[in-house]
């Protein structure tokens, strides 16, 4: 195969992979399912090849509290201090204003992740605007669209991307991504965040609920089509691929350089964030970094990676939604790992001159 058809095949099948991929970070995770039995947090990733389940992920926070007790407590008083990282379901009202709704979702079609429980769905029937980052994210059309935007963004021209990285960490990244089924020669072509995003696809991606595939997203815009509610859209496929590949090439190697040196799991990475959008904790997230941490991998590189993709599209989201919200009887729907800290959106509603309470 000639090196022009090698680098169309390469792209074509690590866009499929980012697509998914890209649920860690914007759209929080496609969670896996944490089995019984499952191996140590400290097994390698080729220990983790040599036969573990395939979606046998370790909860690191779960990990931490049984193995680390004082330090779990650290971690936790640093956790609790992130702002509005606690919840899932927002009140937004203003006085003489009508009440609208935030919601962090995890785009995901695993059952827990569709099961709102009654308060998020009784907010969701009181409200006659309902806004999700992209409406019809599932569908063929959209899906297609991304991948066009992905493909165009991804290649670096001039090659070099592996060349960026220490050489004993590129010899881990090449590895890594050889195991993914691409060579280092099409690797090398590719922008860091594109290569960051391929090595955070876990095993686990695609093995949701298969007896129900939709996702939990497509349930609230199903819902809200039910009931005659306008569906509007908080971002455009060009807008999320644009705020990817702005992600700056030094937070990206960060992230590549931890996910070879730690040996970082993607499988582990997703059970934690199930963890926690489970327990309804999410900003427990923006805390597994630096000393309070003191946890099983350094999450410094994912952390940053998370930041820089999430903070940008915070503002365009807020932006949209300020309408909505002067109106009233909104009800919002973003990926949860968009609620949580200074920049995300809770506080930036609330800075925006609203009251924002939670309530889930």
């Amino acid at each position: 195969m000639g090196s022009a058809a090698a680098l169309a095949s390469g792209r074509k099948w690590l866009t499929s992979q980012v697509i998914v991929a890209s649920a860690l970070f914007g759209l929080v995770s496609s969670p896996g399912h944490a089995a019984d039995g499952a191996p140590p947090a400290a097994m390698t990733a080729e220990a983790a090849d040599a036969g573990t389940p395939p979606c046998a992920g370790v909860d690191l926070v779960q990990a931490l509290q049984a193995s680390d007790p004082a330090g779990f407590a650290r971690f936790e008083t640093a956790a609790r201090g992130v702002a509005n990282g606690q919840g899932l379901l927002w009140r937004v009202e203003r006085r003489g204003g009508g009440v609208s709704y935030l919601f962090g979702t995890m785009h995901s079609s695993d059952a827990e992740a569709k099961d709102f429980g009654a308060l998020v769905t009784r907010a969701l029937a009181r409200s006659r605007v309902v806004a999700i980052e992209l409406p019809g994210a599932s569908t063929t059309r959209v899906a297609q669209q991304l991948r066009r935007l992905v493909a165009d963004r991804s290649y670096r021209p001039g090659g070099g991307a592996l060349e960026l990285l220490p050489a004993d960490t590129r010899e881990r990244v090449e590895r890594r991504v050889a195991a993914l089924g691409l060579s280092a020669a099409i690797a090398d072509q590719m922008q860091p965040w594109y290569l960051a995003l391929a090595l955070s696809r876990s095993r686990c991606a695609g093995h949701g609920d298969r007896a129900d595939p939709e996702t939990a997203d497509a349930r609230i815009e199903r819902l809200a089509q039910e009931q005659g509610a306008r569906i509007v859209g908080l971002e455009t496929p060009a807008e999320q691929v644009a705020a990817l590949a702005s992600v700056p090439d030094a937070v990206a190697l960060r992230m590549l350089k931890d996910a070879a040196d730690a040996n970082l799991r993607p499988e582990d990475v997703e059970s934690t964030i199930s963890g926690l959008y489970r327990s309804r904790r999410v900003g427990y997230l923006l805390a597994m970094r630096g000393p309070a941490w003191a946890g099983l991998f350094d999450a410094d590189g994912y952390a940053d990676f998370l930041s820089a993709f999430i903070t940008r599209r915070n503002a365009a989201m807020l932006d949209r939604a300020k309408p909505l919200l002067e109106r009233g009887a909104a009800f919002l729907a973003v990926g949860a790992l968009h609620l949580p800290g200074p920049q995300g959106l809770v506080e930036l509603v609330r800075r925006s001159g609203y009251t924002v309470t939670r309530i889930w």
